[in-house]
């Protein structure tokens, strides 16, 4: 494998980790505002009957004050779940740096330097508006100001509407909380639970998409291109099919001719809610060759040690001493950058060969196939039942049994 191809299947990898990550974020921002719901459903339980004697006065100072009361505990609540996510997201921005680099280095058959972002810089990126709605991309103070208003909205007209239509209170309590049956999922607060996960979610491929931007804008004589790289399943949205292996410029880089391209090339993923696709930088052969100069420290792949390779003199035994004698000074260097840029074209690649998450998991070992599909159903893939067979028309993720059926 050259470099692109090592860190092609790095970062795929990496990708798996991420959304690890997303799933530990949001379990405890959704454990802070369930408790919230619980709370919310103990007021109403036991306040609103007795408010709800004789005829309801929505303008009551006691209604009023109930209102401020839930508006207050559920603000809290997300405030709390937001600055637990924060803390984890300014880490995620600082890990996301040094594991770029880490890649790179890896990917690397030799010694390299990279400029770094700065803090600032790095909490800057991760400010910028993203999508975490289809049509909508904003900050992450301005998703938590419509979340909040959002959810207030949901609860106070769900409550007024029970009133309104006469409903009992243990049902206007069941339309607010939803049905264990369902999980709970069908309420009016299931909505919130839905919308802070997206957020969040599209967050964390947020920071991390910010934070690798910043990086390789900063070095674009390492890296010289960006290709989008979509996870292709039945779940795949319109929008990240099309842009699957398309390319961007970094920073002045051209792109080569022949290229598909992105567009828009700032696209960068999450493109909607739930979005599983990546952007993985090109290594740019032509800039490295100006970086490691003629005599390299290169990396031993067998022994993971590092030793000095000599163009100058690789190009000179390849002419021959006597032949060497007679060129001139600006002969003697184009062969030393012939000889040069052709072990980086060998080493580094170009683009990254046409490979679809389905091919590049087949790939993987056991352990890790395990890991990402379950263990059962990773059976079944490796009996050979694509990835595209595991969800419906619908984009609904079809169980073992249902799998199975299919390979009979």
């Amino acid at each position: 494998m050259d470099a692109n191809e090592i860190y092609l299947d790095l970062q795929l990898r990496y990708q798996h980790r991420l959304r690890r990550l997303a799933s530990r974020i949001l379990g405890r921002s959704i454990e802070l505002v369930s408790l919230s719901d619980r709370q919310l459903i103990q007021r109403l339980r036991r306040k609103l009957p007795v408010m709800r004697r004789g005829k309801f006065d929505f303008a009551a100072r006691r209604y009023l004050a109930l209102m401020e009361e839930l508006r207050a505990l559920r603000q809290q609540a997300i405030e709390d779940a937001w600055k637990e996510a924060q803390v984890e997201f300014k880490e995620l921005a600082y890990a996301t740096q040094d594991k770029e680099e880490e890649r790179t280095l890896f990917a690397l058959p030799f010694r390299i330097k990279l400029s770094r972002l700065d803090k600032a810089a790095m909490l800057a990126a991760i400010a910028l508006p993203f999508a975490g709605g289809r049509t909508d991309a904003r900050t992450f103070d301005q998703w938590k100001d419509s979340i909040l208003l959002a959810d207030f909205n949901r609860i106070q007209g769900a409550i007024q509407s029970g009133i309104v239509t006469g409903l009992r209170t243990e049902d206007i309590l069941r339309n607010l909380a939803g049905t264990r049956r369902r999980n709970f999922a069908d309420g009016v607060l299931g909505g919130t639970r839905r919308n802070l996960e997206a957020v969040l979610a599209a967050g964390v491929t947020h920071v991390h998409n910010s934070v690798s931007d910043g990086l390789f804008e900063k070095n674009p004589d390492v890296y010289r291109f960006l290709q989008w790289v979509s996870v292709l399943d039945g779940r795949t949205s319109a929008i990240c099919r099309s842009r699957d292996g398309k390319f961007a410029p970094i920073g002045e880089n051209k792109l080569p001719v022949g290229l598909p391209r992105l567009i828009p090339p700032t696209a960068r993923p999450p493109a909607h809610p739930n979005c599983r696709s990546a952007v993985v930088p090109v290594f740019d052969s032509r800039g490295l060759a100006g970086i490691i100069g003629e005599r390299p420290f290169v990396r031993e792949t067998a022994k993971d040690q590092y030793r000095k390779i000599n163009f100058r003199q690789q190009a000179k035994d390849g002419v021959g001493s006597a032949a060497w004698r007679r060129m001139s000074a600006e002969q003697r260097q184009r062969a030393v950058d012939t000889v040069r840029d052709q072990w980086l074209q060998d080493r580094i690649g170009t683009v990254p060969a046409d490979l679809t998450y389905d091919d590049w998991l087949r790939g993987q070992p056991v352990e890790f196939q395990n890991e990402v599909l379950g263990r059962r159903k990773a059976v079944l893939f490796r009996k050979g039942l694509k990835l595209d067979r595991f969800v419906d028309s619908t984009g609904r993720q079809l169980t073992t049994e249902q799998l199975r059926e299919l390979l009979e």
